[in-house]
């Protein structure tokens, strides 16, 4: 599990959260469309963590699917629109102006590691 987060879903509500990037190239995933591609990762991810999550952690479970292509699951849009959300408040920034700085990092984020996979 890569991130525990306290409020982000409700009040008090503590989330753990764990990161998948895939890349939408790959053979073998060739004959799906990308939003199975996107179900398939995130129902790993569930399978891996959630139910030990729930019944060990006790606190709700989001898994974070992106791909290095930019795109992301629909669970990780939701996840930045909440961040971005809580952060615009607390600072008093536009909505606009705090997603598009989340977009930006994240892109460059997914590119070091496109980057870095290559070389391996």
């Amino acid at each position: 599990l890569d991130i525990s987060a306290r409020g982000l879903w409700g009040p008090f509500q503590k989330t753990m959260f764990d990161v998948r990037i895939f890349n939408p190239n790959v053979v073998s995933d060739k004959h799906l469309d990308i939003k199975s591609v996107y179900t398939l990762h995130k129902n790993i991810k569930k399978k891996e963590y959630e139910q030990r999550v729930i019944q060990v952690e006790k606190c709700s479970f989001t898994p974070l699917v992106y791909s290095t292509s930019g795109g992301m699951a629909p669970q990780a849009q939701a996840f930045h629109m909440r961040v971005a959300e809580l952060v615009a408040e607390k600072t008093n920034e536009e909505y606009r102006d705090v997603i598009s700085t989340m977009r930006t990092k994240l892109s460059f984020a997914l590119l070091k590691c496109a980057c870095v996979s290559e070389r391996i």
